[in-house]
């Protein structure tokens, strides 16, 4: 029986920079506590942005920054922070490129590190981000759990084979969407094991949804996984496909009805 769902957020639940969790989506994961099964969205995103998606919701485990970091409500229950001398010389390297923007994440807010402008505080905004635009390094506080570069034209691929030679050794380095490459020590697979320990349950238990490349590890790592139709090709050839979680969400609900009936 599945008794965790993860399920990646941008371009899987919602569309691609959303804010907005539509009502049959909150209303299904209502549905699945009732079940006793628990719900975690997994994503790339900070917390501050998540906790607003899916306010209301106490019991949704929020799995932020690739796995980094997992909250329930505004309860820190585990990170996984980079070492601070490799996040800040990823965010140099970032910012020697010239459409591109440094983004450093800590649990409470993101810090930009925009030396030459602020390209894409816009972005940040549209995703109820809780941010501060620095010129300097030296003022940032806390510890790091994520480094993203945010490339303003929109051909962050061509620059991810740079960054894996680089920094591959050292971090996971992951495209997340045609304009975001992040940097972590953690993944999304670590975070759904992470996730697994606190609930006291085995991977075997879960079943995960996503459609880019830093959701991979996530899908290995699950019992049962689904990739939107809409995903990454290379996905979609690796895992069975379904046009959106929602219709999975039901039957996994319904089966678990039938159960509890039992």
């Amino acid at each position: 029986m599945v008794k965790l769902i993860l399920s990646d957020l941008d371009g899987t639940l919602v569309p691609e920079g959303t804010s907005v969790l539509p009502e049959e989506v909150r209303a299904l994961i209502i549905q699945l506590e009732r079940c006793g099964i628990a719900f975690a969205v997994s994503s790339g995103r900070q917390h501050a942005s998540l906790r607003q998606v899916f306010r209301g919701l106490d019991r949704t485990l929020i799995i932020s920054l690739n796995g980094g970091c997992i909250c329930r409500g505004d309860e820190c229950l585990y990170t996984n922070p980079m070492e601070r001398m490799d996040a800040l010389a990823i965010a140099e390297d970032i910012y020697r490129l010239p459409t591109c923007d440094a983004i450093l994440e800590t649990h409470e807010q993101c810090w930009v590190y925009a030396p030459k402008g602020e390209i894409m505080c816009h972005e940040l905004d549209r995703r109820n981000y809780r941010y501060r635009v620095i010129r300097d390094l030296n003022a940032l506080e806390g510890e790091i759990i994520k480094v993203a570069c945010y490339d303003e034209s929109g051909r962050v691929g061509e620059k991810l084979e740079g960054f894996q030679r680089r920094w591959g050794e050292r971090v996971k380095v992951a495209r997340s969407g045609e304009r975001w490459v992040d940097f972590n020590v953690s993944d999304k697979g670590q975070g759904l094991l992470a996730a697994c320990r606190l609930l006291g349950i085995t991977p075997a238990e879960t079943a995960a949804f996503g459609d880019n490349l830093n959701d991979r590890p996530m899908l290995l790592e699950a019992g049962q996984s689904w990739v939107v139709a809409s995903g990454s090709p290379a996905l979609r050839a690796e895992f069975p496909t379904c046009r959106h979680p929602a219709e999975i969400i039901e039957k996994i609900a319904a089966e678990a009805k039938k159960t509890l009936a039992i």
